[in-house]
């Protein structure tokens, strides 16, 4: 599911959905903006581990967001609960155990919980197992019944009665009937939990794959048309995924990888194929 949010994307994250600009957030922190845009800079120089920040201005987001300073760390993934006391959640002892052993993704639990229909989900088992919804139903059956045998002792047509038919089949299994509504909404909540999950992923890894490979169509592109040369073009593509900078190859060594790239079994194939 989420993966940890780095420092700057926290940063970026708060400002952003609270609708605040740089100035805003200097205006309430007193940290100069050009701190804060060094903060939230998306560059590859800047992780969680080369990030360098002053507790002053820890504290002083903690405050202006109203998150704790373990969230903007990246020590806890709650904004505002880090140290709730357990026996305010009301879980049992076995419970906790569960939560705490680390077998459970509770990540994907928080996700599960804060669906819009878990509440509806716990409703229906809670409807479920103290069984007075079955106990009505089950009534209601054998009303239906006493009816219609009533019906069929006075009943003077011949089979087969459509009518007669439908009244038998109306009866409807309360465990049945429950357990489909709960599976019903379970997979309401799965679906969407899979479509969230499926977003975010392509959001972060689909992007990255697209723009390689359309890095890559460039360069053998723009190789191709300075060249004329098929092969050196794939050699070009070839050695941007190595992270090889080819400008700065000298001429020989470009000649000698290009006669090895010739010689490769990938190379001779795609002239088979042609």
């Amino acid at each position: 599911m989420h993966r940890n949010l780095l420092l700057k994307e926290r940063l970026n994250n708060l400002r952003k959905e609270r609708g605040l600009s740089y100035i805003d957030v200097e205006k309430g922190t007193g940290i100069p903006k050009s701190t804060m845009q060094r903060l939230e800079a998306d560059s590859p120089d800047l992780n969680a581990h080369d990030t360098r920040v002053g507790y002053q201005d820890i504290v002083a987001l903690a405050k202006f967001y109203d998150v704790s300073a373990d969230y903007l760390c990246g020590l806890t993934e709650n904004l505002r609960y880090s140290n709730t006391a357990v026996d305010k959640l009301h879980l049992s002892d076995e419970a906790v155990a569960e939560l705490m052993s680390g077998k459970l993704n509770t990540r994907l639990l928080s996700d599960l919980i804060t669906h819009p229909e878990f509440a509806g989900l716990l409703a229906a088992l809670e409807v479920y197992l103290d069984g007075t919804v079955s106990s009505k139903m089950e009534l209601t059956n054998k009303v239906l019944d006493i009816a219609v045998n009533k019906i069929a002792k006075k009943s003077k047509t011949v089979e087969p009665d459509e009518i007669m038919a439908a009244l038998t089949e109306a009866s409807i299994d309360p465990d049945d009937y429950i357990r489909f509504k709960l599976t019903r909404r379970f997979d309401k909540i799965a679906q969407g939990l899979h479509e969230a999950n499926a977003k975010e992923t392509q959001d972060e890894t689909g992007g990255v794959f697209l723009k390689m490979f359309g890095d890559q169509i460039d360069t053998y592109e723009k190789t191709k048309e300075k060249t004329g040369n098929t092969e050196e073009a794939k050699l070009a593509v070839l050695a941007d995924q190595m992270g090889v900078d080819m400008k700065k190859a000298p001429e020989e060594e470009k000649r000698s990888l290009l006669n090895f790239f010739k010689r490769s079994k990938f190379t001779q194939f795609i002239k088979k194929r042609k």
